[in-house]
């Protein structure tokens, strides 16, 4: 399933994201690649080609229900530092996920008619 149609998915259940209404793969989360170390080395890339021909994906989403929640200034973070760096291929020894961790600041929606102790 791909990022376009896992979005139009859970849009249709009610839910919105941390990525807005067109996360594109410019948003990526993992960019892995096996190495000649792990098994099934027909699978397995020299450091050279890891960017190129690794596993780079938005794989990694905080969703919300639209109706509840805002997402505002969503970040990802592959280097455990709070910044994200464009050009490393994860894990690394520093960075043994691989993973970025997501991040977004939520501001829920205020509804006046909703009760004070409302469990939603």
């Amino acid at each position: 399933q791909g990022v376009q149609e896992f979005h139009t998915k859970f849009t249709k259940m009610g839910f919105s994201s941390c990525w807005g209404n067109s996360p594109t793969m410019e948003t990526w989360t993992t960019r892995n690649a096996r190495t000649y170390l792990q098994p099934q080395l027909q699978k397995a890339v020299g450091m050279a080609d890891a960017a190129r021909k690794g596993d780079v994906n938005l794989k990694d989403w905080i969703i919300v229900y639209t109706h509840q929640l805002t997402a505002h200034r969503s970040e990802r973070d592959n280097t455990g530092d709070r910044r994200f760096d464009e050009d490393m291929v994860f894990p690394t020894l520093s960075f043994p996920s691989d993973h970025a961790i997501v991040s977004t600041l939520l501001t829920r929606i205020y509804h006046p008619d909703a009760r004070a102790n409302d469990s939603d």
